[in-house]
C-alpha cells in the first residue's frame, strides 16, 4: 500500500528541479542528482551531502508523493558514523559468533525452564534507527558502501527522486529480502514463539516474515535463502543468532543493496516489563566498507494467548493492480485492463474459459 501514494504523480514534465534555492550558507555543487545528465559520471560528488541536496534517503523516496521534487533538505541533519558502524573489532560474522560462544555461559533449556518470551512485540525507538533512512544524509550512507554498491544506491536514488520510478518490493510483490526485517514499515508487530530447539520470529505487513532460529545447529544450506539460515545458542538468558546463506537483494526506499555475502549476528536480551532488546551486526564485505550495527528495543504488546491477537497471513497480490507501465513507472491497473488479476473471481477458471472454452456452452447457458 505504501506505493499507492506515488501513483498520483506519474507525470514527469518541466519541473523546477534545477532552480531550487540552496539553504543560506550552502554552495551548490556544479552538478547534482537533479541537474545531472548522467549520474554515473558524478562519482566524485556522490558522498557529498549536496549531491542529494542534503536530503535523507527517506526524503528522496518520498519526493513525488510529498510534491517536493528537487527541493533541499536540512544540511545539518545527519547521523554520526560511529552510531552506524559496528562497535566490535570483529571483521567476520564467524569470528564474532565464535568469540561470543567461547565466552558464553551456555545453557541448554527445556520446556520447563525456557525463558518466557512468547508474545507479541512492537519495535520502538524510531528516531534512533538509522536503517529507516530518516536521520542521516544520503551521502553518509553512501560513504559506508563499496564503490559498486555506491553506484547501485545512487542509481536507486536517482530513479526514485528524479524519474519517479520507485521499485519498492511490496508494490510489485517482489520478495522482501533479509534486510527488510529491519525496515520501518515491513513489519507491524513481531510474534515470538519459544521452544527448546527452535525460536520462531514472525511478522507481517505487506507480506510475511517467518524466521526460525535453530538452537545448537550448524549452517547446512547450499542455496541462498531470502531470509537466510539462522542458528543460535543461549548465553545465560541471552539468545545469540548467526544468520548466513542470505540471498542478496535490496533494502529499497532509496537505501542500499546487499550481497549474498551478508551475514548477521544478533543478540536478543531480556529487559524490564517483559521487553526485549535486539542488537544486530551486519557483515557484508562485498557491499559494506565495514560492518554495520543497530540496536532496537522491542516492547511487549500482548501475551501469546491474547484472545484477539492473530498472525494474519498476508498474501501479496498487488501485482494485479500495480505494474511497471510502458514508460518504466508504476502504473495502476483496473479490472478493464488486460493484465488485471481478480484474485477473488476464480482467475484459474477465467483463464481456461478465455483461452480454451470459447465454443463451449456451460450448464448455466
Amino acid at each position: 500500500m505504501l506505493a499507492m501514494g506515488i501513483l498520483f504523480f506519474i507525470a514527469v514534465g518541466a519541473l523546477a528541479q534545477s532552480g531550487a534555492q540552496a539553504p543560506a550558507g550552502v554552495t551548490p555543487l556544479p552538478v547534482d542528482l537533479f541537474t545531472t545528465e548522467n549520474f554515473y559520471l558524478d562519482e566524485q560528488y556522490w558522498t557529498d551531502p549536496r549531491y542529494a541536496r542534503c536530503n535523507t534517503p527517506r526524503q528522496l523516496t518520498d519526493m513525488w508523493n510529498q510534491e517536493r521534487v528537487g527541493e533541499w533538505g536540512d544540511c545539518d541533519l545527519d547521523r554520526d558514523i560511529a552510531d552506524i558502524v559496528s562497535p566490535y573489532e570483529y571483521t567476520t560474522a564467524a569470528e564474532h559468533y565464535d568469540a561470543l560462544k567461547a565466552s558464553a555461559q551456555e545453557k541448554e533449556y527445556n520446556r520447563t525452564n525456557l525463558p518466557q518470551w512468547d508474545g507479541w512485540y512492537r519495535r520502538e525507538a524510531k528516531d534512533e534507527q538509522w536503517i529507516y533512512g530518516r536521520n542521516l544524509q544520503t551521502a553518509t550512507m553512501l560513504s559506508l558502501l563499496t564503490p559498486e554498491y555506491q553506484k547501485r544506491m545512487t542509481q536507486m536514488t536517482y530513479h526514485e527522486a528524479v524519474n519517479n520510478s520507485p521499485q519498492w518490493m511490496a508494490a510489485f510483490c517482489y520478495p522482501e529480502g533479509m534486510m527488510r526485517w529491519w525496515a520501518e514499515f515491513s513489519i507491524g508487530e513481531i510474534e515470538v514463539i519459544m521452544t527448546p530447539d527452535i525460536v520462531q520470529l514472525s511478522g507481517m505487513n505487506g507480506t510475511n516474515f517467518i524466521r526460525k532460529v535453530l538452537i545448537g545447529r550448524e549452517h547446512v544450506q547450499e542455496v541462498p535463502q531470502w531470509y537466510g539460515e539462522s542458528i543460535g545458542f543461549w548465553d545465560g538468558d541471552e539468545l545469540i543468532i548467526w544468520t548466513a546463506n542470505v540471498q542478496g537483494w535490496t533494502l529499497s526506499h532509496s537505501m542500499f543493496e546487499f550481497s549474498n555475502a551478508l551475514e548477521i549476528i544478533e543478540i536478543i536480551r531480556p529487559g524490564p516489563d517483559g521487553s526485549l532488546t535486539a542488537e544486530a551486526t551486519f557483515y557484508d564485505p562485498e557491499a559494506f566498507t565495514q560492518p554495520l550495527h543497530t540496536v532496537t528495543p522491542w516492547k511487549k504488546t500482548a501475551n501469546i494467548d491474547d484472545p484477539q491477537r492473530r498472525l494474519t497471513y498476508a498474501e501479496c497480490r498487488v501485482q494485479s493492480t500495480i505494474i511497471n507501465g510502458p514508460d518504466g513507472r508504476p502504473t495502476q491497473l483496473t479490472f478493464l485492463d488486460e493484465e488485471f488479476i481478480d484474485y477473488f473471481g476464480r482467475p484459474w477458471a477465467q483463464n481456461w474459459e478465455k483461452h480454451f472454452e470459447q465454443d463451449f456452452i456451460s450448464p448455466e447457458e
